[in-house]
């Protein structure tokens, strides 16, 4: 038999072994071509799952360190199931944006929705945790939210994989399966943000906020100028350096909060008009693979993220007076800029605070007026 294959294969007289591997060889190549999509979508689906049973410990977790945050906040008598059902509640919260049909006008309905979503998440995080006070409770807000980013990966990656199953569908499947190294990636840096947010601890995102401290402090050495909340959550402070008076925008602080940076800028502007000679903004910005963390790129333009709600007052008002700005960007990955400041973040500070003087010294004439903004989440980051 074995030497009747041999000749039907023109290898008569060769090794049994060789003729056994040229069999298997056909043999494989007959699986893949009907069956090698179903090992594939098979082996996307396998990986998925695992993936998935990771996501779903981190949630758990997540939520437990939600739990535990709230409780030190709530009466005695509220059990921890009781308070867990309140929060579980609240996690599948949505936001809907305006109708885009028409841009024009979109601006103040994003602005007015983001208003109603904050005040509703400050409205909810109070009746959670009555005892907190307002610092307390800007940081509940923030790792609740973190939770919740964890939570909508874990259910969105599990709506594909039962889709995908359900659907027999092998490139739904595959394509989940190929970006999962950057989807766990995304998920892990938010997981890990939920610690940094229940302990308190700056997050490299405040690296706006912690150079415009530094700068307050670099000009007055041991003096002392007053904060003034100029919009919600969002302060600045006046100072004169060098025949210049510069205005320091930040949000107040040391809750975790963004404030409304770019309506502070625009009252300013409004207040003085041209006499406000330059802006400069300093925030953190993503990095490329394998770019030095907390290496600073300096540059143009409005450095603020968000929706662009606040982008938007920043440069409207900006380009009514022609009002260049400028830009310092400390590069960071996203696991970076939500999870506890590292040490080569707060290393640049002292490095943007001369850059920033420089920038004054050489762009701005004395008897000038200049803004500078620091951009970012001021948790744990007081005046």
């Amino acid at each position: 038999m074995i030497l009747q294959l041999a000749q039907l294969f023109g290898q008569e007289g060769t090794d049994p072994f060789s003729l056994i591997f040229n069999i298997l060889f056909f043999v494989l190549i007959f699986i893949s071509m009907f069956y090698g999509q179903k090992i594939q979508a098979w082996k996307a689906s396998k990986d998925i799952e695992a993936a998935l049973e990771k996501l779903k410990t981190w949630r758990d977790e997540s939520k437990q360190i939600l739990l535990n945050k709230f409780k030190q906040f709530t009466s005695k008598e509220e059990t921890d199931k009781d308070l867990m059902l309140k929060i579980e509640d609240f996690i599948n919260f949505i936001t809907i944006g305006p109708v885009d049909l028409d841009p024009s006008g979109i601006i103040p309905k994003f602005d007015h929705i983001v208003n109603v979503r904050d005040n509703r998440y400050e409205e909810e995080v109070s009746k959670l945790a009555p005892n907190a006070d307002n610092v307390q409770r800007q940081n509940l807000e923030n790792l609740l939210e973190a939770t919740m980013a964890v939570d909508f990966v874990y259910r969105l990656i599990k709506h594909y994989l039962i889709l995908g199953k359900k659907s027999k569908s092998m490139l739904l499947l595959m394509q989940i399966a190929m970006q999962l190294s950057l989807i766990m990636a995304m998920a892990k840096s938010y997981y890990y943000a939920t610690k940094a947010f229940s302990e308190g601890s700056p997050i490299g995102d405040g690296l706006g906020a912690m150079v415009a401290g530094s700068l307050v402090r670099n000009i007055l050495g041991n003096g002392q100028t007053e904060a003034v909340e100029i919009e919600k959550d969002t302060i600045y402070q006046e100072l004169t350096f060098e025949e210049r008076i510069i205005f320091v925008v930040r949000a107040k602080g040391p809750g975790g909060c963004v404030g409304k940076p770019g309506k502070a800028i625009k009252d300013l502007v409004e207040k003085h008009g041209d006499s406000i000679s330059r802006i400069v903004m300093i925030d953190a910005g993503l990095k490329l693979e394998g770019e030095k963390t907390g290496s600073i790129a300096p540059g143009v333009g409005a450095a603020i993220g968000g929706i662009g709600i606040e982008k938007y007052f920043i440069e409207e008002s900006s380009t009514g007076k022609k009002i260049p700005i400028d830009a310092f960007i400390c590069k960071e990955s996203l696991e970076n800029a939500i999870t506890t400041m590292s040490k080569s973040i707060t290393s640049s500070v002292p490095n943007i605070v001369e850059k920033i003087k420089d920038t004054i010294r050489s762009r701005t004439e004395k008897g000038s007026k200049v803004i500078i903004a620091g951009i970012g989440n001021t948790i744990g980051i007081g005046i």
